[in-house]
């Protein structure tokens, strides 16, 4: 088998993680109403427990895994936990054992995406990984746009049992690739520290279990300060997004546009944002990170803007193209700027950008409902504009902390 076939199972194994995701969160909620007959706080409790439960597993998994440096076992692992999860979750209708279930059993594979990073990191050469972690972004995206609507077929026409049957036998061929992913010599750490990390800089090239003691010796969480800015860049960027996403149909609701065609342009910009995530990296060679997520930034405060402006159907599609750029060049280059800037622990980096997004997320559920009470249509978006300023705000004040170096 070439180097080629090898390469590619990290492609076709982060299009299958990210499968089992974007089919299972899509009716999430479809399946607490209508399969565990959940009240809206309880369903309020099941999404939020899941995403606090998600991001804790997260973290947790990714320090363990970088100090053991186990990553293939971690995968393995939390891909027959979530097998088992499911299962449990196709034979009963008890809301409290499927809490339960989805919280302690299922939600630590929301790790799954990071850890499938770090041993990218760890495999392909500095001059690569750039573009591979984009490729996996895109796998990503790809899954959202596929799966989704596969999803809520099975469940219409099959039932929500053998939905999750169907779910959790993916699960296993997902393990198995996992197991069979190429590795390279994770003896060493290639990539050079961030010039504002004093502490890592002191251990790059020593072996990663030392490199833990001595970062431990150094303060646990002193070594983390110079990625505060982006987290929170990326967070407020999420925020904003996912609040659009859930005001969107109510928009269409009481602009009395179609609202079948709102999946039609989540589907437009995601097939848009694919392209972009998988091109965005050439750009390195001529703009820096700072520089990019800027231009991303502005793009997304026009779309917000401008979206309210005009119901015609042509140009809230051709506005598709703004927000393609905005979510595009944060997927495509968020990770690869976290583990630039942490490359001793690429996992974690992977993992702080993932529950940064997820974070964001959480906080646009809370706030989706005031925001329809309190703002008319016109200006439902208003808030997303806003936080894409603020976002800007932590570029311009923060704008060393986005410096690493690149390589396209």
């Amino acid at each position: 088998m070439s180097v080629m076939d090898k390469d590619s199972r990290y492609y076709l194994a982060g299009f299958l993680n990210a499968s089992v995701m974007a089919s299972l969160m899509p009716v999430l909620s479809l399946y607490a109403y209508r399969y565990l007959d959940a009240t809206a706080s309880e369903l309020s409790a099941l999404l939020g427990g899941y995403a606090l439960s998600s991001i804790a597993y997260a973290f947790i998994i990714a320090r363990i895994v970088e100090r053991v440096g186990k990553h293939k076992v971690g995968l393995f692992a939390i891909s027959f936990t979530a097998c088992g999860a499911l299962l449990v979750l196709a034979n009963t209708q008890n809301y409290t054992l499927a809490c339960i279930v989805m919280l302690l059993l299922f939600a630590p594979f929301h790790a799954s995406t990071s850890l499938l990073m770090g041993v990218a990191f760890r495999y392909f050469s500095s001059e690569k990984i750039n573009r591979v972690n984009a490729r996996l972004m895109a796998t990503v995206s790809a899954a959202w746009v596929v799966c989704p609507g596969i999803a809520f077929y099975l469940v219409e026409y099959v039932g929500f049992s053998w939905f999750f049957y169907l779910l959790g036998a993916l699960l296993p061929l997902l393990a198995g690739i996992f197991l069979i992913l190429p590795t390279g010599n994770t003896s060493t750490l290639r990539a050079e520290p961030h010039k504002n990390n004093v502490v890592e800089k002191q251990y790059m090239t020593i072996a990663p279990d030392d490199v833990n003691r001595a970062l431990q010796r150094e303060g646990e969480w002193h070594q983390y300060r110079h990625l505060v800015a982006p987290a929170l860049f990326f967070a407020v960027v999420s925020f904003a997004i996912t609040l659009y996403q859930h005001l969107l149909p109510v928009y269409f609701v009481e602009q009395s546009l179609p609202v079948s065609l709102v999946g039609t342009l989540f589907m437009t910009a995601a097939v848009m944002e694919v392209a972009l995530i998988v091109r965005c990296v050439n750009l390195l060679s001529r703009f820096s990170y700072h520089q990019l997520f800027m231009a991303a930034s502005a793009c997304g405060i026009v779309f917000f803007i401008l979206l309210p402006f005009n119901q015609s159907m042509l140009y809230l599609f051709a506005l598709q193209a703004l927000k393609a750029i905005m979510y595009g060049f944060m997927a495509g280059l968020g990770v690869n700027l976290l583990q630039g800037l942490l490359p001793s622990q690429p996992t974690f980096g992977a993992t702080l950008y993932q529950n940064a997004f997820a974070f964001g997320m959480l906080l646009a559920g809370f706030v989706t409902g005031a925001v329809v009470e309190y703002l008319p249509a016109a200006q439902l978006f208003g808030l997303s504009a806003f936080l894409m300023l603020v976002a800007v705000l932590i570029l311009l004040l923060a704008k060393r902390a986005f410096g690493v170096p690149s390589q396209s």
